[in-house]
């Protein structure tokens, strides 16, 4: 009697522990989307670079392709992800740095807006 009491103690604990973990939230890897002139936000803007900065320091970066998208990953296990977008090559764009949480927010189809440098 002892043991089945002890047994099914330990199914129900171990059900407990495993319904939680499927339960809780996915941290997302990275962040990905695309970049759009703010004065025409149906084109997506290419060659922006997009880069990851962590304390500072630029960690890693990828240019955005033809249609304006962009995914990077996340390089440190950080719950948020701070990426600098700016126009290195021409100039056309203002630098734009914003932070994404990645527990809380959808990183999977991002929208950043560029501004003219001219404005």
């Amino acid at each position: 009697m002892a043991k089945k009491l002890l047994l099914i103690c330990a199914v129900a604990i171990s059900t407990m522990c495993l319904s939680f973990t499927a339960f809780a939230p996915s941290v997302q890897t990275g962040v990905s989307g695309h970049v759009y002139d703010q004065s025409n936000p149906t084109v997506g803007v290419s060659e922006i670079l997009v880069e990851e900065i962590v304390n500072n320091v630029v960690t890693q970066s990828v240019y955005t392709s033809d249609d304006g998208s962009f995914s990077i990953s996340a390089s440190t296990s950080s719950s948020t992800m701070t990426l600098r977008f700016s126009d290195p090559d021409y100039q056309s764009y203002k630098t734009h740095t914003q932070t994404f949480d990645l527990r809380k927010e959808d990183c999977s189809n991002v929208s950043v807006y560029m501004t003219s440098s001219e404005e």
